[in-house]
């Protein structure tokens, strides 16, 4: 029997144990970043150049199609903005 947490991980972590995660989490971190506008295309994107998982912020989530990527939250919410 799979835990949940097994399960989860199985999302991002191939069968050799080798992931590729994308991190897309820079917006609320550092600020809107010049050239990063569409996040459904750069996900996409990312999606079709074959990466396993992407790093997101909850808003991101709740918008965008993970393409079948595991999703990776970051619940954070410091900035330097402040």
């Amino acid at each position: 029997m799979q835990t949940g947490k097994t399960r989860r991980l199985r999302r991002i972590f191939q069968k050799d144990g080798k992931t590729v995660i994308i991190p897309m989490d820079h917006g609320v971190s550092v600020g809107p970043i010049e050239g990063l506008t569409d996040m459904e295309t750069t996900i996409d994107n990312i999606a079709k150049g074959g990466a396993d998982a992407v790093l997101v912020h909850a808003g991101i989530a709740k918008t965008v199609d993970n393409q079948g990527m595991g999703l990776i939250l970051h619940l954070s919410g410091a900035t330097r903005l402040t």
